[in-house]
């Protein structure tokens, strides 16, 4: 039998995962730094604040985590690195070399399918989802599922062609058809009536003028 104690302690790691997740994909530091230096020259400490303020502070990689890496990139002919005060390894700046370029190429395809590969890690989360907590989970979820596809279009929204931005947002548009079609008939199994667009955007816009 599981004791109190025991399950307030997985409780409190679950929520400390979700919360603030300072763990990340296995080489995604290395890719990202490499990413960045590709756009213009940086300073390691540059490369720790911009991935802090980029995710909020939910992932803070310590000093002894990008400079070791640095150094290891260096050493592998991916960037060069060019002291400057004291030679201090937090005042060297670091150049991205042509085998770099080409590696930051290659590294796109495989985070162009990243969200496949984390979607296939879902039934792991679900199994350690709580009952209490698929309300939260769904929700919260939800919106941050949207947040990303919004940033993600708008920002790249001046790089891509007039057609491709349209197919685009008209599969997503289909996608969240199909999401509100299972929602309604997953309320009329428990007895619900039915979510209609309409309303819902004339709800929104009710919200939004309060």
């Amino acid at each position: 039998m599981v004791s109190k104690s025991q399950k307030e302690h997985e409780a409190s790691c679950r929520l400390v995962f979700l919360q603030r997740p300072h763990g990340a994909p296995r080489g995604l530091l290395m890719h990202y730094a490499l990413y960045k230096i590709a756009q213009r020259p940086s300073h390691g400490y540059e490369l720790l604040q911009d991935i802090e303020s980029r995710t909020e502070g939910a992932w803070r990689p310590g000093a002894g985590s990008i400079y070791p890496m640095l150094k290891k990139m260096v050493d592998e002919g991916l960037i060069t690195d060019e002291p400057s005060g004291k030679g201090k390894v937090d005042h060297r700046t670091y150049h991205i070399t042509k085998k770099g370029l080409e590696h930051v190429r290659m590294a796109k395809g495989f985070f162009a399918n990243f969200g496949q590969r984390w979607g296939s890690m879902r039934r792991i989360f679900i199994e350690m989802l709580e009952p209490q907590d698929v309300g939260k989970f769904l929700v919260d979820g939800s919106k941050t599922q949207f947040q990303i596809a919004q940033e993600a279009v708008e920002s790249k929204m001046g790089d891509l062609a007039p057609s491709d931005a349209r197919f685009i947002l008209k599969e997503y548009a289909l996608n969240l058809e199909r999401q509100l079609d299972w929602a309604n008939s997953t309320l009329n199994k428990v007895g619900e009536e039915r979510i209609r667009p309409v309303q819902t955007i004339r709800k929104t816009k009710e919200h939004l003028s309060k």
